[in-house]
């Protein structure tokens, strides 16, 4: 069965199939193979979307939608150039802020470099950022994103481990804004680097009134995230809760959303959501196979039988999770590999929060990696190269982030979480 699974999902991948028909033919063809009934396939499938905690998908993605369109992407962006904008680079800084304030509403770290990317990348070409630059620090500062709560992928990751998803958000919150810290000063050296300029300061009058303006968008993680933290909801609830604050932002406070805005943000939620639901089903059933043959344990006991030194295995772990996430998607490489590395690292000591991060973290890396790269990808488009043509601008950002996740993997502490 592991020989079917691996191979077969590999062929129809290598073919050019979606992830998701890859990954539920591999799953179909296996237990074929075993005898297994195909209505047995067909349980898991719906079984896999079968869980509350998942509700949240939808509900975060949506948040974002409303917000984009309710106009307060817009008000983030010019409260961070306010900010930061008169540095050298401001444009680039300006970037990443948006990002780290949009990633903590939104979950998608796809939607964020398409929306950011959108408003700020023609800006930063205007403004003479060779169009590679412009492309790479959008990409990278997109996939805080996945990091910060509420992030899509730490849900998923929550369910398939059957860990706290509240606590992969606390600690996650921590890593997403030192991330966001690093990649604002990476900026400013790339900017100094290259001769950029920095933008127009402003007094501190148009300071306070930006400030005004984007508090209110300010406020949603915050009410999000502490509302799950101290226990008033959980994280699907939580969800609902950021909805209905975005629907009154959007009517009420800025009253830029209306009804065409709704729908066209409804529209594009349904489509986002499906295809993730489609992977997460398919992969349930991958999972499963996995799990039924014993895969798991033949792994575990073979790296095991090599090894039990927690610093090689953990090293180990982030070289095949970086491999797997420049070639299969995000949700569904954690619930096809987490059944598999997770009694791993754990045999070893290591805590399945702690793991979760380091998960999340080589999942986000792959955004911006080729020959996928899907967000480097969206953001060389918008910039009119290909992702080829950026790639070489993108290598100091992908060694920062690198650099990052083994700081996160060996120095547990930074984390918060011992």
């Amino acid at each position: 069965m592991p020989l079917i699974l691996g191979g077969l999902l590999l062929l129809i991948l290598v073919i050019g199939a979606p992830v998701g028909v890859a990954v539920g033919l591999a799953s179909f063809a296996s237990l074929a193979a075993e005898g297994v009934p195909p209505e047995v396939g067909a349980q898991r499938f719906v079984a896999g979307m079968r869980s509350f905690p998942l509700l949240a998908i939808p509900l975060f993605v949506l948040a974002g939608s409303l917000m984009n369109g309710g106009g307060v992407t817009q008000r983030l962006i010019d409260f961070a150039y306010a900010i930061v904008g008169r540095i050298r680079g401001g444009l680039s800084a300006v970037n990443v802020l948006t990002n780290i304030t949009f990633g903590g509403m939104s979950g998608s770290a796809v939607a964020d470099a398409s929306s950011v990317g959108r408003l700020l990348i023609p800006q930063m070409l205007r403004r003479g950022y060779a169009p590679g630059d412009a492309a790479s620090v959008t990409a990278t500062a997109s996939i805080v994103a996945l990091v910060l709560p509420p992030s899509i992928t730490m849900i998923i990751y929550g369910v398939a481990a059957e860990v706290s998803i509240s606590a992969l958000f606390f600690h996650g919150l921590y890593i997403g804004l030192g991330f966001g810290l690093v990649y604002l000063v990476t900026g400013w050296l790339v900017a100094r680097k290259k001769g950029y300029p920095a933008e127009r300061g402003v007094g501190a009058r148009e300071l306070v009134r930006t400030a005004a303006k984007a508090l209110p968008a300010l406020l949603i993680p915050v009410v999000v995230l502490g509302g799950i933290r101290l226990g008033v909801f959980t994280a699907t609830e939580g969800g609902a809760v950021a909805v209905l604050i975005a629907v009154i932002l959007g009517v009420v406070v800025y009253r830029e959303l209306s009804w065409q805005r709704v729908v066209k943000a409804m529209r594009e939620t349904t489509m986002l959501v499906a295809a993730i639901m489609l992977i997460i089903a398919m992969a349930q059933a991958y999972s499963w196979a996995l799990v039924t043959g014993g895969t798991p344990q033949i792994v575990a006991d073979a790296v095991l039988g090599l090894t039990d030194n927690v610093l090689l295995i953990l090293f180990v772990a982030n070289v095949i999770l970086l491999l797997i996430g420049t070639v299969v998607e995000g949700n569904a490489a954690i619930i096809i590999f987490t059944p598999i590395l997770l009694p791993i690292v754990t045999a070893a000591g290591v805590d399945p929060v702690h793991f979760g991060l380091i998960v999340v973290i080589n999942l986000a890396i792959g955004l911006i990696t080729p020959p996928v790269g899907i967000n480097l990808l969206i953001t060389s488009r918008i910039a009119g190269i290909s992702a080829e043509r950026a790639l070489r601008d993108m290598l100091p950002w992908l060694g920062v982030s690198v650099a990052l996740l083994f700081l996160v993997t060996y120095v547990p502490v930074l984390t918060g979480m011992y």
